[in-house]
């Protein structure tokens, strides 16, 4: 071999700093784990140095080790140019070479804090100084970068690679996508979270190759994945929550515990997921679904182990319960600000004890790495929305979290208001447009029976049925509040003031179901108010009342004096030409017959709930 030819070192997984000692007591590893480390997976050429090993002072034993290790065949030993996937020996030995720090030796004990003034709380009285310790380099820098890059395991060296990552946190990847058998795809999480979960530090995800991206996006000054940006001055992407998920729709081991129902996703909080600028999808269909999160507060223990409660909620469920797949059009985990919309989901919290800090100064070249230890536990906390506001009582996010989980049973009201604010209606001082369909007003929540027009929604297919739910719906009140739900009528294109909003409030009971025209003893309610408003068991001040607005109904307050109904088969619907005081023409619906001014209208009913009066 010419001396030209430069060596490229193939280094075990092993050589993490704060195993490294240990490295000859490890048992044999197979020859898929004596991988090439890629320099895109650092954060910079001093983090490279730390983290392959420190050689000079055990370079010989671990070129011995990787001989025994792993199959020679296996230490690739080539001619290669530098690139980002290759460390090339003279470099290396180049760059870790400054003189040695006389004074300083061994290991220095930091507590329970990684910062400069604990450096200098722990060598105050020893022969060792700053200067020695990073000769020519600003302290204070070189001190936070080996906390936050070196002493804690950094999220990327659990998978390896920021595209694992990635991917994977987007719902693919090889874990997710099967590469492999799960078994083989799945070790080396298998081999983490033995050995490492539960005394290891993690980092919150960060990679030098989004540092350049981020910056020219609007991500920020960082190298955070845009799914977690904590980046509180980033344009846009970051979590002001303080929250992440995880949502799961299928499991390749266990069942999946579905504990949540997916509601709708704003497909423009995530395109660096799903690679869409806008848009949004409404789920109607119960898909099972597993959804499991976490909070921290800044400053407090859970900021310091927000990373280890973010692999417990995601690579933690996958190579443990099988857990894997996103909901369509969004990640798979990421901060609540760019998950979907969900009625509940698990919370976790991760806890350490114990933690301390050191620093291991080289005694051959002078140089300073950072380790850790800690005892890690993980816990259940219940409810993720009420583990939140406990969390961050009194502000902004107390309240906020109730966007982004509803509560059980409530996609219905909250898909609603979302598309009457955000997407479908048009909105105005006057709001007369909305859709009120799962929306409170007046004290009164409603729900749409059906309508035209841009309100326009049928009623259902089979005659009956739909009159048995409209009967049921407008009955539901007559054991809470004595008297049936109040029905309203919401007509914006009507040209009287008087029938923008009529409340219908029923008096005496309803007859059977016969389908079609209403008889002395029958009425096919859907039919009446839609297109055949006549007098039989429907007469005004006797069966009902007619109201220009809640109040009045709810105080019997100024009922409508004037009726009309159909005397023969016309197809005129509610209310014919009835009106407070006089006839008023031309303001009743027909879903057969065009003609009047009621074109764009939505027929509501009252849900009962103990506030309202009687």
């Amino acid at each position: 071999m010419s001396q030209s030819t430069k060596f490229v070192w193939s280094v075990p997984l092993c050589c993490h700093t704060n195993q490294l000692t240990q490295i000859t007591n490890r048992p044999k590893m197979p020859p898929s784990h004596c991988w090439l480390l890629p320099t895109s997976s650092f954060r910079s050429r001093s983090d490279i140095f730390r983290r392959v090993c420190y050689l000079q002072r055990f370079v010989h034993d671990v070129h011995s080790q990787l001989f025994t290790t792993c199959p020679k065949a296996a230490i690739i030993r080539t001619a290669m140019k530098l690139s980002t996937f290759a460390i090339i020996l003279p470099h290396l030995l180049i760059l870790i070479s400054p003189a040695a720090a006389q004074g300083c030796t061994g290991v220095i004990e930091l507590g329970g804090s990684c910062n400069l003034d604990a450096v200098k709380n722990a060598i105050a009285g020893t022969s060792c100084t700053i200067e020695e310790l990073f000769p020519g380099e600003d302290a204070a820098a070189a001190v936070a970068e080996l906390c936050k890059y070196d002493a804690p395991v950094q999220f990327v060296e659990i998978q390896g690679t920021f595209q694992r990552d990635h991917n994977y946190m987007d719902g693919g990847g090889s874990v997710t996508d099967g590469e492999h058998s799960f078994e083989m795809d799945t070790a080396r999480l298998n081999r983490f979270i033995t050995n490492s979960m539960n005394n290891q530090l993690i980092s919150w995800p960060e990679y030098e190759q989004k540092e350049s991206y981020n910056e020219a996006n609007g991500y920020g000054e960082n190298g955070y994945m845009t799914n977690f940006n904590i980046d509180p001055d980033a344009e846009k992407g970051s979590c002001k929550m303080n929250t992440a998920m995880c949502c799961y729709t299928e499991s390749v081991m266990e069942t999946l515990n579905d504990n949540s129902d997916i509601c709708r996703h704003d497909l423009s909080t995530s395109p660096q997921s799903n690679h869409v600028e806008s848009g949004w999808s409404i789920f109607t269909y119960d898909e099972p679904t597993h959804c499991v999160g976490f909070t921290w507060k800044e400053n407090e223990d859970s900021d310091i182990y927000k990373g280890n409660a973010l692999f417990r909620a995601s690579l933690y469920q996958t190579a443990t319960k099988g857990y894997m797949s996103n909901i369509p059009g969004a990640p798979m985990c990421a901060c609540v600000e760019q998950m979907p919309v969900v009625t509940e989901a698990a919370c976790i919290t991760a806890t350490g004890t114990d933690l301390t800090y050191q620093l291991t100064i080289d005694a051959d070249t002078g140089k300073v790495s950072a380790t850790h230890s800690v005892s890690m536990t993980y816990g259940d906390c219940g409810d993720l929305s009420t583990h939140v506001k406990a969390v961050h009582a009194g502000t902004d996010i107390q309240t906020a979290i109730d966007g982004y989980l509803v509560g059980a049973n409530n996609c219905d009201v909250s898909n609603a208001e979302y598309l009457n604010t955000e997407q479908l209606l048009v909105t105005s001082a006057t709001n007369v447009f909305k859709n009120l369909d799962g929306v409170q007003q007046d004290g009164i929540t409603w729900k749409q029976l059906f309508g035209e027009g841009i309100y326009f929604l049928p009623p259902h297919l089979d005659p009956e049925e739909a009159d048995g739910e409209m009967r049921s719906l407008m009955e539901a009140c007559l054991t809470k509040l004595g008297r049936h739900c109040l029905l309203l009528r919401k007509c914006p294109s009507c040209t009287s003031t008087a029938h923008k909003e009529i409340i219908y409030q029923r008096i005496t009971d309803f007859p059977r179901y016969q389908e079609g025209i209403s008889t002395a003893e029958t009425v096919d309610l859907p039919n009446l108010f839609m297109n055949q408003w006549r007098k039989e068991n429907n007469v005004n001040l006797v069966d009902y009342k007619l109201f220009s607005s809640v109040q009045n109904a709810l105080s019997n307050t100024n009922p409508w004096q004037v009726s009309d109904y159909n005397t023969n088969d016309n197809n005129y619907g509610f209310p014919r030409n009835s009106g407070p005081a006089t006839y008023v023409y031309d303001q009743w619906n027909s879903y057969k017959w065009g003609g009047g001014s009621a074109n764009q209208h939505g027929f509501y009913v009252e849900i009962p709930s103990v506030q309202t009066s009687a």
